[in-house]
């Protein structure tokens, strides 16, 4: 059963903050490195569950810490900035469709939308941090589509496949890398999965 059977959306949005600011597992501690997805500025690799041939574009990516903001990056506070873009995902007819790319902050919604009237959204949140060589890691991903799964059947929503949260997560992260704070700055690209039903009953 579902409480709504005609729309979902998956955003993933992104926001800059500094980790001082915001409680946040450590990315330094080795035994953890398993459980890191690796973007590599320079080499273009991908997380290891994700086929190559899921990128958008083979092309080399930009540096972190590129982007010009109005504040240090060593002062950013845990608050939304823009960045270039988002990343959405419907589900309709009974499937998922393609990630899009998106420079609008703003989701157009029907009034009826069970997120709206019943509360049937859920959300998730991880970082983005860049290392001494330029790489970027997103910390522990396996872990957030295993609790956006939950959410999603706990809510009565269509469950996102592990590989497709996955892939947007690259996707989101290549697409900002710019955003991504630079090594030393004590800041990180903060991830917000969001799925919420929009279709109207």
């Amino acid at each position: 059963m579902r409480l709504s059977s005609t729309a979902f959306i998956l955003s993933l949005g992104a926001l800059i903050s500094s980790t001082t600011s915001f409680l946040s597992p450590s990315v330094s501690t080795s035994s953890h490195k398993a459980s890191f997805v690796n973007i590599d500025s320079k080499r273009f690799v991908l997380a290891d569950d994700v086929p190559a041939t899921a990128s958008s574009s083979s092309s080399t990516i930009g540096q972190p810490g590129t982007a010009k903001l109005d504040t240090p990056w060593e002062e950013l506070g845990f608050e939304f900035r823009p960045t270039k873009s988002n990343v959405r995902i419907s589900f309709k007819d009974g499937e998922w469709g393609e990630i899009e790319f998106c420079a609008e902050p703003y989701v157009n919604l029907h009034m009826g939308a069970t997120a709206l009237h019943y509360g049937q959204s859920c959300f998730e949140g991880l970082k983005a941090f860049a290392h001494e060589d330029n790489s970027v890691h997103v910390f522990r991903p396996d872990q957030n589509a295993k609790r956006l799964q939950s959410s999603c059947e706990r809510t009565l929503m269509p469950v996102l496949p592990h590989d497709i949260f996955i892939k947007a997560v690259n996707e989101v992260v290549k697409d900002n890398i710019e955003y991504v704070p630079p090594y030393g700055s004590n800041g990180a690209l903060y991830i917000r999965p969001l799925l919420f039903g929009s279709g109207a009953r």
